[in-house]
């Protein structure tokens, strides 16, 4: 009897326990995404100098020009979301791989759509959208 009540618990319990693990994941990944966009246009504006969030495959960077020289330096350094967060990050539609924040901390060139970024882990997923001036739109974001 006490098997058969372990086992009940035990096959319920486990999918909720995935679920709560994937969208803790996913909320991570989405929290650093946005962290990422907000550090790139604050850097850009401090330094008075553009400031880039780079998007290539899953791995995300942030740097910004500094010095007379122009000198690159990573402000974020390069993040792989597959290893840190077991997610996939991928841009939608048009959505750049690349975005630069100008001295005023706006993306240049200014866009007049909103970029979606996807985040997934298995059959769950998110969405980040940043509006053509670069800030983060939190809600109403949708595919």
């Amino acid at each position: 009897m006490v098997v058969a009540i372990m086992g009940t618990l035990f096959v319920i319990t486990v999918p909720k326990i995935t679920e709560l693990k994937a969208r803790t994941a996913l909320r991570g990944s989405r929290e650093t995404l946005e962290a990422a966009f907000a550090t790139a246009r604050a850097s850009a504006m401090q330094k008075g100098k553009r400031s880039t969030l780079s998007l290539s495959g899953n791995t995300l960077g942030v740097t910004v020009l500094s010095g007379l020289t122009n000198t690159s330096t990573q402000v974020v350094r390069p993040l792989l979301f597959s290893s840190t967060f077991g997610t996939a990050v991928t841009a939608i539609g048009t959505a750049p791989t690349s975005i630069a924040f100008d001295a005023r901390g706006l993306v240049t060139p200014v866009s007049g759509t909103i970029a979606k970024y996807q985040i997934t882990l298995g059959s769950y997923a998110d969405t980040v959208c940043v509006s053509g001036a670069g800030v983060v739109i939190r809600r109403g974001c949708q595919l």
